[in-house]
């Protein structure tokens, strides 16, 4: 049974940073947004069930039109609330097949929204990454050139945990950029392979 390990953390914190370092060490890693994305153009159940929600122009030639989906949820907290309802459960499913096929001692699933979703419950540990909000907004502001600073301020507001007591991760890695975040990792690593 492998000892399964978490990492969370809002839009800009620097979790996928934290999961590359991961899988650069060798650890396998499932990126659930990533798998999410995949699920949403390939899954039937999704595909029916987001027609049904949005409408046929929600999909064009067996793709998913992005821009359809990003605009109709933009301001729309409920909608966004159905649609994750749609995804998660399949995400978690696909997650559970994944876990299944791969026998490692540890393995890493990332996803920003581990504690929103509930999947925190099947995991071993957690690692939230955190960092300032301003540090965030530059981050995301040089990665996604699309994206404008109010729509940044949105998603880090609806990823805000609304009781973060409630969930307590493991741990918790500071990353604003002022230390190095390898050797804190590596740290968290060893930790965890004296737990398994």
């Amino acid at each position: 049974m492998s000892y399964l390990v978490g990492i969370t953390g809002g839009i800009g914190s620097g979790k996928t940073t934290v999961s590359n370092i991961f899988s650069h060490l060798g650890f396998k890693v499932y990126d659930s947004d990533e798998r999410a994305k995949y699920l949403m153009q390939t899954n039937d159940k999704i595909i029916r069930k987001i027609t049904g929600l949005l409408g046929e122009s929600a999909y064009s030639k067996g793709a998913l039109k992005k821009t359809i989906i990003s605009q109709a949820i933009f301001n729309n907290k409920s909608l966004i609330e159905k649609i994750n309802s749609i995804v998660h459960p399949e995400t978690i499913k696909d997650f559970n097949s994944w876990v299944s096929e791969n026998k490692d001692s540890i393995l890493i699933k990332e996803s920003a929204l581990i504690y929103q979703s509930g999947s925190y419950k099947d995991l071993d540990e957690i690692i939230l990454v955190e960092a300032r909000d301003e540090i965030r907004i530059e981050r995301v502001l040089k990665r996604d050139k699309h994206r404008e600073k109010d729509e940044i301020l949105k998603i880090i507001k609806s990823q805000k945990l609304k009781n973060k007591v409630d969930f307590n991760p493991d741990y918790i890695l500071e990353n604003n950029g002022e230390d190095l975040i390898l050797p804190k990792v590596i740290e968290i690593i060893e930790k965890l392979k004296s737990k398994v």
